[in-house]
């Protein structure tokens, strides 16, 4: 005979619920505990903080950030106009003096000196032929005179020979007269070339130097077309690093004259130009001294300069190397300074309490007053600030504490006890 089995489905849900129940109920005391140790820790913790005023040494920073400038700067111009005909050197090159950058064409420049040499040569040409005529106009006038003093001469021994054949009654009065027309009429000739060869000479001497003007002027005309194909050639002025070169430099662009087209930079010195806020240039002067951060690598240095201006919220300074940089150095890298503006060796400091933004200032804080513990207001004069401490001037004694955060329910109080501020 077959037996029908027992329903266990009943005890299996039963076991089921038990250990369920179980389960909850330990997750219930655990969470009991958690909470208690929680409750006991932030029973334990103080929910207001207080700073205790010390003796302490107080350095006063200003920190900013910039980058790294060289001293000597020259922009690349180009001197004559053309179009590019080739880019030898990229930004970030280190060249030398006289390396070429960048190659123009212009062929109605070309032209125009090859203009000029002709000229030139006919100009030296011309100066040969005016000097030769000079030299022919003047020996021609010496030629006039020696002639004119020959006639003279003979009419001198045709007046002299006349006289005495006077004196002997073998001519007539008459002709001893002729005789010194005649002598008198050659030496009018003579003192009439004389004066011309004066004449001459200041005006072949007119000519020579018109000529040789001509000729420097077609020098000059010819060496500056020189120049100005030479400038063709786009060099470098200096030794040092191409730092910035015009973007649009196409092959075949065509470049006006006096346009800047890039800029060189001396790699052997340099100075931080740094940006830091307005609020923080007032106690900024010249002469401070600062570190800049370049690459890791601290370089002590001095402000040199601060701008007297504005710009967005900050104001931009210089900083000046008082040691050699490192040789890995280039120009436009980043870098942050920190600049010393006040150092305290002894002074009495505290954290800086919620409010208290600038220096310089009084303000109004809480003192504990540990006998009667309670918080009472006091004026409190604050000097320099670094970060969270505050120099104290006037007001607090070393020793003593303050509340750094006043809870708004209390905020217009002039005094309440530690016990209020949890209320």
């Amino acid at each position: 005979m077959f037996e029908i089995p027992d329903d266990r489905s009943h005890s299996q849900t039963f076991k089921v619920v038990i250990i369920v129940l179980a389960i909850v109920a330990i997750l219930t005391l655990l969470v009991t505990l958690f909470a208690e140790q929680a409750f006991s820790k932030s029973a334990s913790t103080p929910s207001f903080a207080t700073g205790m005023v010390s003796r302490s040494a107080l350095s006063v920073t200003v920190s900013g950030y910039g980058k790294l400038v060289p001293k000597t700067q020259r922009g690349i111009n180009t001197i004559s106009s053309g179009h590019i005909v080739e880019v030898l050197q990229k930004p970030g090159s280190v060249v030398s003096k006289g390396e070429v950058i960048l190659l123009l064409n212009n062929p109605k420049l070309q032209r125009a000196m090859e203009t000029s040499e002709l000229a030139l040569l006919e100009e030296q040409s011309n100066l040969q032929l005016v000097k030769a005529e000079s030299r022919q106009a003047l020996e021609d006038q010496l030629g006039m005179i020696r002639l004119a003093k020959v006639r003279l001469a003979l009419a001198q021994a045709e007046l002299t020979a006349h006289e005495k054949l006077k004196e002997n009654q073998v001519i007539s009065a008459l002709d001893l007269h002729k005789a010194k027309v005649a002598w008198e009429k050659e030496d009018a000739v003579l003192q009439m070339e004389s004066s011309r060869l004066i004449t001459l000479k200041q005006t072949r001497k007119s000519i020579d130097e018109s000529a040789v003007y001509r000729l420097e002027k077609a020098k000059k005309q010819r060496e500056l077309l020189a120049s100005e194909v030479e400038q063709l050639s786009i060099t470098a002025s200096m030794d040092g690093m191409l730092t910035e070169l015009a973007d649009d430099l196409e092959i075949g662009r065509y470049l006006d004259e006096g346009l800047v087209v890039g800029m060189i930079a001396d790699l052997s010195s340099y100075y931080a130009r740094i940006n830091i806020t307005a609020s923080d240039a007032e106690f900024v002067t010249p002469g401070l001294p600062a570190k800049v951060s370049i690459k890791g690598v601290d370089m002590p240095g001095l402000v040199s300069r601060v701008e007297p201006t504005v710009t967005n919220g900050s104001v931009e300074i210089d900083i000046s190397f008082t040691g050699s940089l490192p040789a890995s150095v280039r120009p436009n890298i980043d870098v942050n300074a920190v600049i010393e503006v006040a150092s305290h060796q002894d002074a009495l400091v505290v954290d800086r309490p919620v409010g208290v933004i600038r220096g310089h200032r009084d303000y109004s804080l809480f003192v504990l007053s540990e006998a009667r513990q309670q918080f009472e207001i006091r004026h409190v004069s604050i000097g320099d600030i670094n970060g969270d401490k505050a120099q104290v001037v006037k007001g607090l004694a070393q020793d003593e504490q303050i509340l750094l955060q006043v809870p708004p329910h209390l905020a217009t109080r002039q005094q309440f006890s530690t016990g209020e501020i949890d209320e």
